[in-house]
């Protein structure tokens, strides 16, 4: 959002009193103890008896430029002594510091001229000015063209949790907040255009250019100014992130491409035919040679959990979860547990070893593997075949891989988006992409159509479980991620990328998940993606959120 911040330190010079007490008496307040002429010639004034307490202001000025203070300017206040300097403008939390050395520069420069400086927030009771910290503020969206909306929805945010603000504001802020002097009173909330007497007061020029920044004019000129900046960048991101969020949940993003042995323009008519029927739309398309793809390394990245089974992980680091252990024995007669005790499961590159076969017989084994009887799926990219006599994890992968990095072939991809209430993340894979299994796939899906049509189509063979014509993304952030790799988008600038962040995943922890890591949820170890499956973006990105708070 990169927040910028200017604010106004006001103080007050005031005459020392006894040493060791707090002061009680401003400079340019009689002698006898009668107050001078009332408010009015003070602020902004020069002269003699006006501008009371200048080469004060004035040396300070120069020792913060010399100190490499932001500091944009100085001005007599309302009050006689009374003062203000400005810093700023300054980048999130940056500004404590700048404003913290100009503060103790202050007090320094008062030491040589016999006065001493007060951040009180009411130095003297009466019909004076009080003293305070009007804090500018804006991050980018209020700086873009149309940024006079935000302005207006962050105002109506502050205005929700007034009450924690001022906790955050500084001590002794009620005596000056009294709806008199220049202030709103502190148990009030307002905001108004080039309005001294608001909370929030909005400068002409942000509502004539529709864009610009908002002055928070509560905080009292004794405030922590971290605890400022903090609390008004919590209120506007918790605002501007639940808008991006509630947008981000609001549409559907996927990313759907048809597999290299599928590429043909019947099947590219085909595949627009069906999304459009589903009030699907396309916002971008095109084609993604084999020779890049290798280069690039892009399908591995896809498959990234599923070609770090077949390749780099180890059975034995492998999470299986009760049910697939119940399933495996259901299915092969065996226990999970004896076949891993007994060293006879391995990931495809091991068996290839074991079994001295290449990696393309190994495959062609694996495709004489039925579903049920003796291949079994354990979760998303996860699956467990028995070759010969061993069981080989993902067997499938190397002669995949081959069927993406085939010289002169090519797979065509669509991005695709739309509105989530219309047609649900399980509906979308289910009914208009099919099952992974083609022929029980439901009739009109995309899969099923493929497979009963395929010679029509100009395909050279019949599509199977492994050739099945077209990729869906299986969740809103695997979406995301195959954006991330396929068509090289920016976590941080992509629809989905922004509602994820601003939900409270932070950001190294969102590039993490891209690889499907083993996350911890209800008591137990899970993949990442099968956790994601076919929910909705709106339920994906509040899982997100609960998978956070169970992994910091």
């Amino acid at each position: 959002l990169d927040p910028w911040f200017g604010i106004e330190q006001e103080y007050t010079l005031m005459k020392p009193g006894k040493v060791g007490e707090k002061p009680t008496v401003p400079l340019g307040f009689n002698e006898d103890g009668s107050e001078p002429a009332p408010q009015g010639p003070y602020y902004t004034g020069a002269g003699f008896n006006v501008a009371i307490g200048r080469p004060v202001a004035d040396e300070h000025y120069e020792k913060c430029l010399e100190a490499g203070i932001k500091i944009a300017g100085i001005n007599a206040e309302v009050m006689p002594g009374q003062w203000e300097y400005q810093i700023g403008p300054c980048r999130g939390i940056e500004m404590g510091d700048h404003l913290t050395m100009a503060r103790y520069i202050m007090l320094r420069i008062t030491e040589k001229h016999g006065c001493v400086c007060s951040f009180s927030p009411k130095p003297m009771e009466g019909d004076w000015n009080g003293a305070g910290c009007h804090t500018n503020f804006s991050v980018t969206p209020m700086r873009k063209e149309g940024g006079y909306d935000v302005i207006i929805k962050v105002c109506e945010a502050f205005g929700k949790v007034a009450n924690l603000h001022i906790k955050e504001y500084g001590e002794g802020n009620e005596k000056r907040l009294t709806g008199k002097h220049e202030t709103c009173d502190i148990h009030t909330f307002k905001y108004g255009v080039a309005n001294r007497g608001a909370s929030i007061r909005i400068p002409r020029d942000a509502e004539k250019n529709g864009r610009g920044y908002l002055e928070d004019r509560r905080p009292a000129a004794n405030c922590d100014p971290y605890k400022v900046t903090n609390r008004i960048m919590k209120t506007t991101g918790e605002c501007l992130n639940a808008e991006v969020v509630e947008a981000g949940a609001a549409t559907h993003e996927a990313f759907v491409f048809i597999k290299p042995h599928a590429v043909c323009d019947k099947v590219k008519d085909l595949v627009k035919e069906k999304l459009a029927a589903q009030g699907i739309t396309i916002a971008s398309e095109g084609e993604v040679k084999a020779e890049v793809i290798d280069k690039r390394k892009l399908i591995d990245a896809h498959y990234g959990a599923i070609a770090a089974k077949a390749v780099l992980v180890k059975p034995s680091e492998l999470a299986v979860q009760e049910k697939a252990q119940a399933d495996f024995e259901k299915q092969f007669g065996v226990a999970w547990k004896k076949v891993m005790e007994e060293g006879l499961v391995y990931n495809a590159m091991d068996a290839a070893k074991k079994l001295g076969l290449s990696s393309e017989e190994l495959g062609k084994k694996w495709d004489t593997l039925q579903k049920g009887v003796d291949i079994i799926k354990f979760g998303g990219g996860f699956y467990c075949g028995k070759v010969n006599d061993i069981y080989v994890i993902n067997g499938f992968y190397m002669s995949m891989r081959a069927k993406y990095t085939a010289p002169g072939t090519s797979l065509y991809y669509y991005e695709v988006q739309w509105p989530a209430e219309k047609l649900s993340w399980a509906d979308f894979r289910g009914k208009v992409l099919g099952t992974t299994d083609p022929s029980t796939a439901p009739d009109g899906s995309l899969r099923n159509v493929i497979y009963k049509q395929w010679s029509d189509l100009g395909l050279k063979a019949q599509p199977d479980t492994g050739d099945n014509a077209v990729h869906f993304s299986a969740s809103p952030f695997e979406a995301l991620v195959e954006r991330c790799n396929w068509l090289r988008k920016s976590l941080t600038r992509d629809f989905f990328g922004k509602a994820l962040l601003a939900s409270g995943v932070p950001l190294q922890m969102a590039r993490d998940w891209f690889s499907d890591p083993m996350v911890d949820f209800e008591g137990s170890k899970r993949s990442l993606f099968d956790l994601l499956e076919d929910l909705d973006a709106g339920e994906c990105l509040k899982k997100c959120k609960v998978i956070v708070a169970e992994n910091k």
